[in-house]
């Protein structure tokens, strides 16, 4: 691994002492965030707000990128935060109650599942550019992370509410830099990884072009001395207060230690097809998926005073999209509501790129 960021330093350095007129600096910023049971700013707050919709899984990926493109090369540094929480309905409802210090139904199952995948990094990458002929190229970009806090592992079991207190079988499995369920101090986490990236274009005809991009097609973080914890909490830890709230005293059958730990991400994918019906007017389409969460979207392009707009409407979060493209930079806004507090989608883009 050090020797591919020596490689990647020295690369940048040749380059950076070679530029030309035709050198390109860029800087990226990525914002993307979905939360299918309830609003974002809600989920970012413990739960506070009004009751959980029906919903499995929500996910934000940020990252800010600066790089250098020269020739068929493209080297850059950045910073990510990614957090990808997947859950089940009835674990959301528990969530919610507890949070918000609510007291649980009696006489009730509840099936228990979550599991969380947080990574914070930062990162350098080297991209090389390749065109086979006139209407297919393709751009690889492998990235070095160096992970600084991550969460990743498993809650699951089951519930049993009952009159004068309920019935408990779960089980704990994760690794983390900060315990969020059992307030184990903080340690510094070392993590070293590598993820693959893919960009093909392919011009079918003067009218017709498809691309397919792939974020963290492959990927792993390898950890070593990771803080853990297994554990299984059986009925005596849990019981109900006397308003009838949940009152969780955890004495934790099991064990608190270091492991090595690996880590995946989970792949971000777009297939889109772009039609041009003349020199101003484009329509597309596009299946954009975050992990096998698939989002459908249409748009609409027009060429407007050097400018490129475009309007885009996702079918599966409702979310309108704008964009704004010009020479030296690009911008971008999708939400399925005006106020962001009450969004559940919400995707903010912003590139500025100079040649020099």
């Amino acid at each position: 691994m050090r020797a591919v960021i020596a490689i990647m330093f020295s690369s940048y350095s040749l380059l950076s002492a070679a530029a030309t007129p035709d050198t390109e600096y860029y800087f990226y910023l990525d914002s993307l965030s979905y939360s299918q049971a309830a609003p974002i700013e809600q989920m970012i707050h413990d739960l506070d707000g009004a009751p959980l919709k029906s919903g499995k899984y929500a996910f934000t990926h940020n990252q800010a990128e600066v790089g250098v493109r020269k020739n068929d090369f493209e080297f850059s540094y950045f910073y990510r935060y990614d957090y990808y929480l997947k859950f089940n309905k009835d674990t959301g409802q528990l969530a919610y109650l507890q949070r918000n210090d609510l007291p649980l139904p009696q006489n009730t199952h509840y099936d228990v599942y979550l599991r969380p995948n947080h990574l914070r990094a930062w990162g350098l990458s080297a991209a090389y550019f390749y065109e086979f002929n006139e209407q297919v190229s393709l751009k690889t970009r492998l990235n070095y992370l160096r992970a600084t806090h991550t969460t990743d592992g498993y809650l699951k079991g089951q519930l049993n509410t009952l009159e004068d207190g309920y019935q408990a079988q779960l089980y704990l499995n994760y690794g983390y830099s900060r315990d969020t369920l059992l307030d184990r101090p903080e340690e510094d986490s070392d993590g070293h990884g590598a993820s693959l990236d893919i960009d093909l274009h392919w011009q079918l005809n003067q009218k017709l072009n498809v691309d397919l991009s792939g974020r963290d097609v492959l990927s792993f973080i390898q950890y070593r001395d990771l803080t853990y914890t297994t554990a299984t909490a059986n009925t005596d830890n849990i019981s109900f207060d006397p308003n009838g709230t949940i009152d969780a005293k955890p004495t934790v059958s099991g064990v608190e230690r270091y492991r090595d730990q690996t880590q995946r991400l989970a792949g971000r994918y777009s297939l889109r097809g772009n039609y041009r019906i003349d020199t101003t007017h484009n329509i597309n389409a596009e299946l954009f998926a975050y992990d096998r969460r698939v989002f459908p979207r249409l748009g609409y392009q027009r060429m407007w005073q050097s400018k490129q707009w475009q309007l885009s409407y996702d079918l599966r979060s409702s979310a309108w999209g704008l964009n704004l493209k010009g020479q030296y930079f690009n911008i971008g806004l999708r939400t399925d509501a005006l106020d962001w507090e009450d969004a559940q989608a919400l995707e903010l883009q912003l590139g500025v790129n100079l040649q020099l």
